[in-house]
C-alpha cells in the first residue's frame, strides 16, 4: 500500500499494517540469498541436499548425452557414473532418513 492508501484508513489498521510491512522487510533480511531461494523452516536442509542431488544428477545427464568426440578421454561413462551414483545414494539415504526421524518412525 501507498502512504495516501494507509493515511484514509482507520490509524489501528494503518498501525497494523505499517507494522506488518516492518517485519515483513525484517525477515526479507534475516533470510539473505539462500533464504529467499529455499526458504525458511524446517525443511530447508531437505531441499538444500535435494537441490545438490538434482544439480548432480543433471550435470551427470548432461555429460553421459555429450556425444562421444566431445568427452575426455580419460574420463569415460563408467567413472563418471561409478561417482555419481554413490553420491546420489548417500543423499537419497540421508533424505528417507531425515523423513523418517521427523514423523518418529
Amino acid at each position: 500500500m501507498n502512504k495516501i492508501e494507509i493515511q484514509d484508513q482507520d490509524p489501528k489498521v494503518a498501525s497494523k499494517i505499517i507494522a506488518a510491512n516492518a517485519e515483513s522487510e525484517k525477515r526479507k533480511a534475516e533470510l539473505g540469498f539462500l533464504g529467499k531461494f529455499f526458504g525458511s523452516g524446517d525443511y530447508v536442509r531437505l531441499y538444500i541436499v535435494g537441490t545438490i542431488a538434482l544439480g548432480i544428477l543433471l550435470i551427470a545427464l548432461v555429460y553421459t548425452l555429450t556425444p562421444d568426440k566431445f568427452r575426455s578421454a580419460d574420463f569415460g561413462l563408467k567413472e563418471l557414473w561409478s561417482l555419481v551414483l554413490p553420491i546420489e545414494m548417500t543423499i537419497i539415504g540421508y533424505l528417507i532418513g531425515s523423513r523418517s526421524k521427523e514423523t518418529g518412525g
